[in-house]
């Protein structure tokens, strides 16, 4: 319980401040949609699966997050449980997961479509099982990479091909709750099996990225730090797969340019763009040492438009496929909205890093990263309506870039 309750306060606050500011914006959230008479009409089956998805990837990404690595080592140095310890971890994980990302998205739910007990209390019990199975595929993971055991990993796909099967194909919610309870039993009997230090994760990514800080290469850096936060690298390649989605999606409008909406799309690139934030040392750093702000914020926003140029090719290249009529005017929509987005993003993360915050995924789903796809998307409108805008947008670009110079001495 002692380190239960620390790692809650180290989570949400000394007095749990948190756990109230939370349930605050739920009731917001809910009052907000409620009141604005939105309804939808949600299948069952689309409430259970954003319960369990959403839960399970942020239950992943708050374990695997790399400010969990000098929060995991204290509580190590002390006497412990092995048992304890595991459910300490897990169980103060999944309370703030599911304080802070699922009770805001099921409260729209709840908004939007009137539901059953029972479908709210399975949608609760789904929730809870996605943070339990990240928990216990993340041992499965880290133990069969320290024994060498890899005889559990096709039991682990199994069971999350067959949880989302589930979902889709078992009609009768009180069966499915059935199916949801079992899943979470076994993830309670493979935590108890756990050895608690395959939640352990002593800080060795960093030392990889002080490496490339002492390098002087600012490619470097960010390459490497691309290498040792596998969560960013998934986060471009599902942004790559939504590209290969959205000319099937935007194709379908005719009479209108809706191509430009895809690129400003694309560009919500969230943990690429959070570089400065969720590295106060690299901050420091660079805001210390005359001459690097400018230095490195150009390459940092070249890195970014390179990665935004790679999704938008994607795109690109299946749009060609599908509805053919790529020209010139439609790549260089592309490389203008990359590049508008990148300095964009560069700059505020550099005027206006995010603060106080617990771990990445505090970053990950900051209201702020919304700030430079909405532009985006207003300027991809603008665009489609208005052949014009294209080359109003080249002239801001051309401006921003020739006063970068500017720019970085002052900065």
């Amino acid at each position: 319980m002692n380190i239960l309750k620390a790692l809650l306060k180290q989570l949400f606050g000394a007095k749990y401040e948190r756990v109230i500011k939370s349930l605050i914006a739920c009731l917001i959230l809910f009052l907000a949609a409620h009141t604005a008479g939105i309804k939808m009409e949600i299948a069952a089956s689309v409430f259970f699966l954003t319960a369990t998805a959403l839960a399970l990837g942020t239950m992943w990404q708050t374990i695997q997050s790399s400010g969990n690595a000098d929060r995991m080592t204290g509580p190590f140095m002390l006497p412990f449980t092995n048992r304890g310890m595991v459910f300490s971890f897990v169980l103060a994980f999944a309370g703030y997961t599911l304080l802070t990302i699922i009770f805001p998205v099921l409260a729209l739910f709840f908004a939007v479509h009137e539901w059953s007990v029972l479908q709210t209390a399975v949608a609760l019990l789904c929730a809870c099982n996605g943070c339990f199975m990240a928990a216990a595929w993340y041992a499965m993971i880290n133990e069969a990479s320290l024994h060498k055991k890899r005889k559990l990993m096709p039991f682990a796909v199994l069971w999350c091909v067959g949880m989302f099967l589930a979902i889709f194909f078992v009609k009768k919610v009180m069966f499915f709750a059935l199916i949801v309870f079992a899943s979470l039993f076994l993830s309670f009997l493979r935590l108890l099996m756990t050895d608690a230090y395959a939640f352990y994760r002593p800080a060795s990514a960093k030392l990889l990225i002080r490496r490339a800080k002492g390098t002087g290469s600012v490619l470097l850096y960010l390459l490497r730090y691309l290498a040792t936060n596998k969560n960013f690298l998934m986060n471009t390649a599902g942004l790559c797969v939504v590209g290969g989605i959205l000319p099937m999606m935007l194709g379908h409008f005719e009479g209108l340019n809706v191509m430009p909406l895809g690129f400003a799309i694309l560009c919500l690139n969230t943990p690429l763009c959070i570089l400065l934030s969720c590295d106060p040392g690299l901050e420091q750093a660079v805001r210390i040492l005359p001459g690097q702000a400018g230095r490195f914020c150009t390459r940092y926003g070249l890195f970014i438009f390179f990665v935004n140029m790679a999704v938008s090719s994607v795109y690109l290249a299946v749009w060609q496929i599908q509805h053919g009529g790529v020209g010139g005017m439609d790549i260089m929509t592309s490389v203008l909205i990359a590049l508008q987005s990148a300095i964009l993003s560069v700059l505020l993360e550099w005027f206006h890093p995010v603060r106080n915050w617990k771990i990445e995924n505090d970053l990950w789903h900051h209201p702020r990263k919304y700030a430079v796809p909405l532009i985006m998307l207003l300027i991809a409108g603008l665009i489609g309506m208005w052949p014009v805008g294209i080359w109003v947008l080249l002239c801001i670009v051309l401006a921003e870039v020739l006063s970068l110079p500017l720019i970085a001495r002052r900065i």
